[in-house]
This record gives C-alpha cells, structure tokens and sequence, in this order.
C-alpha cells in the first residue's frame, strides 16, 4: 500500500514539474473585408505593459508586418526584446501581423501573367496591389486605430513581393504610413514597373517625415539569370534612385547584406530598419544622472527629424527613474519624475514612487 502510494505521488510530481503552458505571441482576429471580398486574419501584439493597471495609458506606433504568416513572430520577438532593458533602438509598438491570402494578386500593381519555362502560366491572378492598399487605408488602419490605443505614427514593413508593395505604397499613398522597410524587394516585375514610377516621381515628391530603409541580399553568380536580375536591379535602385533627389525630404537608406540571401535575409534587416527608423532615438543612458535634460533634449531632437512628435515611453522612464537614484543622483532622479508625471499624470507606479522620493 506504502509502495503504490509514493509511486502515486512519485507521479503526481512529475506531472507538476513537467506542467506546461502556453507562450502565446499575441492574438488573431478575423476581419471581413468589403473591399477584398474575403475574411483576412490578422494577428497582433500589444506592448508588455499596455494592460498593465499600474501604467497610464500611454499610446504607441503600430507595426504593419506583411507577409504576416511567417514574419509576424520574429518581429514580434524582436520587438519586445529590443524594449526590454534602457539602451531601446526604436520606441515600444503595436505589431500587426497580416496574414495572406494570395500575396501575389495583393503585393504587385500590375497585371503581369509570365509564362515558366515549360510554358505554364504564372502569375495570372497579380495587380490588386492598389485594392490592397484602400483595404488598408479604409478598413484595417481604422480597426486598428478604434481598437488600440495608436499614436498616428505607422510603419510598413514588407519582403521580396511585400517588399515592392512596400515602395509602390510609398508612392502612390505616402501619407498612409510614416515608416517604409522595404527587404530585398521585388523591384524586377513588369519591366522594372515600380523602379521606372519612382524614377519618374523622385525628384517632385514630396516625403517629409517619410523614412526608407532598403536591403539587398546576396545572389551568387551561380543563380539562375532571374535571380542574379533581381538583385541588379534593387541595387541599381539604391545606388541611383534612392539617393539622388535630396529635394524631396525623404530620409533613407540601404544596405548590402554579403552574407544573406533572400530567404534569410529578413531579420537582420528588420533590425538595421528599425534602428535607422529610429536613429537618434537611443538615450545615452549613463550620462542622464549627471544631466537628466538629456532625456528631452533626444526626444524633441527625434520629433523635429521625423516631423512627429515622439515621448518616451512610461517604462523607459520608470526604469531610467530607478537607476538614476541607483548612481545617488537623487536630485536628477526627482526632475525625471517630475517630467514623468507631467507625461503620464494618471500612472500609479509613478504617483507612488512620487511619495517615496
């Protein structure tokens, strides 16, 4: 009897050390689109601290990431690793994962049906890249907007066929997103479509406050000739194009990534995007306590570039609070709650913390 009970309680903790649980990376939600004439899923995480009772309700730029079946995740991840600790490269944000349906007919502006080399047709469902684009802008921007608490400032983030949607949106509706990440894009189809549109439109545009980021991924010059054609052609774009028409406010950059190639090429692009996006927004953290106006000084220095106005985010101070009392600068750390408090008036953590300083 002794025995079977120590077996069952033998059991019975293995069972509780080997419990598991969920990690869950955000939500889907089903939408139903009038424009498209199909239901779309749409997966999305909210920052750490957004339901957090001890935070004000502070509002957040949104990441729109296509392709969203297989991105969403890691730029999910990145998100929230790259917000965890004081040294931030990009601000905390909503990410919004689209998932696809047919990416061919939503990412390209044109109808090009191309005919494979044993003379199948492909393609024959493309050029709904400017329905794509009103779904976006009377249906998913407005849901996300009414549901979440956004800031206004939205950023696209697109690879190969979402990377050329990506730079057919910014030109054809530059007031849709703030930021553009376009990764190894597809500027090859219909005839170079979207690279002769930006030729045309470069020099007269107008991108103030629009930032690009574009990369380019390695092909070897063993790859088929189409291949080799696709990477000729965006860095053809961004060695011309991109950086000849300074008159159009439009602050960007490329980069060459040696050592990826297409398919693998999107996470440490994201990464460069987004620190571009964002460059100037990194505080200099181990200065703060001796001068705490630095903390303003970057911020209003960030929002004057973008032509967006930029604060730090609640958890950034917090944290940035704690350790400039750590170092003893307990004057420095008051004039940062005082600034807090005068951001986030309604948060709780820092009403208390108010009391004990």
């Amino acid at each position: 009897m002794i025995r079977k009970l120590l077996v069952y309680l033998a059991l019975i903790f293995v069972n509780i050390l080997f419990a598991q649980e969920p990690i869950t990376i955000g939500n889907s939600y089903k939408i139903n689109s009038s424009i498209l004439n199909e239901e779309r899923t749409i997966d999305i995480q909210l920052p750490k601290n957004y339901s957090n009772a001890d935070f004000a309700k502070g509002k957040y730029p949104v990441l729109y990431v296509l392709d969203g079946d297989f991105n969403f995740q890691f730029v999910a991840a990145l998100e929230r690793f790259d917000t965890k600790f004081l040294y931030r490269p990009h601000p905390e944000m909503i990410v919004v994962g689209i998932r696809n349906t047919d990416r061919t007919r939503d990412f390209t502006p044109t109808n090009a049906t191309i005919t494979g080399p044993n003379g199948e047709k492909r393609f024959e469902n493309s050029g709904g890249a400017d329905k794509f684009i009103q779904f976006l802008q009377d249906e998913l921007l407005p849901f996300i907007n009414s549901k979440y608490r956004t800031n206004g400032y939205n950023i696209l983030l697109g690879h190969s066929f979402g990377g050329l949607f990506t730079l057919y949106t910014l030109l054809e509706k530059p007031a849709l997103f703030q930021g553009y990440m376009a990764i190894d894009p597809s500027v090859w189809w219909d005839g170079k479509y979207v690279f002769k549109a930006a030729k045309e439109q470069w020099k007269t545009a107008n991108f103030k406050g629009k930032t690009l980021f574009v990369g380019l991924a390695f092909e070897s010059e063993e790859n088929a000739k189409d291949r080799l054609e696709h990477g000729k052609t965006i860095r053809k774009f961004c060695e011309t194009i991109l950086s000849e028409s300074p008159e159009n406010h439009l602050i960007s950059n490329w980069k060459y990534y040696p050592e990826y190639d297409h398919g693998n090429i999107p996470i440490p692009a994201t990464l460069d995007a987004l620190k571009f996006l964002f460059d100037g927004i990194q505080l200099p953290v181990k200065e703060v306590p001796q001068n705490p106006e630095l903390v303003q000084q970057t911020y209003k220095a960030l929002s004057k570039k973008l032509d967006f106005e930029f604060i730090p985010e609640e958890s950034l101070l917090y944290q940035l609070i704690q350790y400039t009392k750590s170092t003893g600068q307990s004057e420095s750390s008051k004039k940062l709650l005082k600034d807090a408090l005068q951001m986030y008036p309604e948060s709780k953590q820092l009403q208390k913390m108010n009391q004990e300083l």
